[in-house]
């Protein structure tokens, strides 16, 4: 089937994908527009003020990792679950965006947090880092409907 969301393999996909930390998947469009809609909803309901500051924290930060495995996806690959894929994914989808260094410096610390808090009970989060969150995915979607208009309708 022949789609307009599939776009080509940059070099550096390519490399990726040669050493192994990058994998092809068969492409289908209703997956590579239900990782957007994941990333929308979830960075929706992180403005939610009735929910939790780490709800809100951990809800943003999938939405924002949707995005960024959407953004590898609409390339035909995905990462490879070993250690350090998600930081790598981030990266790479980040680059892809053309995000700033310093949005994906943020995003990088947000991860190292995320792992920090994840197997406690009542994990400290500011409601700052909760807004600059959000804030950064709301900049992330506006970079992907710019590069990838065809993916919004």
């Amino acid at each position: 089937m022949n789609t307009t969301l599939l776009q080509r393999p940059t070099t550096q996909l390519e490399l990726l994908l040669w050493s192994q930390q990058l994998q092809k998947v068969r492409f289908d469009e209703v997956a590579a527009l239900r990782f957007l809609s994941n990333a929308i909803v979830s960075l929706r309901d992180a403005k939610t003020p009735e929910l939790s500051t780490v709800g809100r924290y951990l809800i943003a930060h999938e939405g924002i990792y949707a995005l960024c495995l959407g953004t590898i996806y609409l390339h035909g690959m995905l990462p490879r679950e070993q250690e350090g894929s998600r930081a790598m994914a981030i990266q790479l989808a980040f680059e892809l965006l053309d995000m700033t260094i310093r949005d994906l410096q943020q995003m990088l610390q947000a991860n190292r947090h995320l792992e920090e808090i994840a197997g406690l009970a009542s994990a400290p989060v500011a409601q700052s880092a909760v807004r600059e969150l959000v804030a950064m995915g709301d900049r992330a979607l506006q970079q992907a409907r710019l590069i990838y208009p065809d993916c919004f309708f």
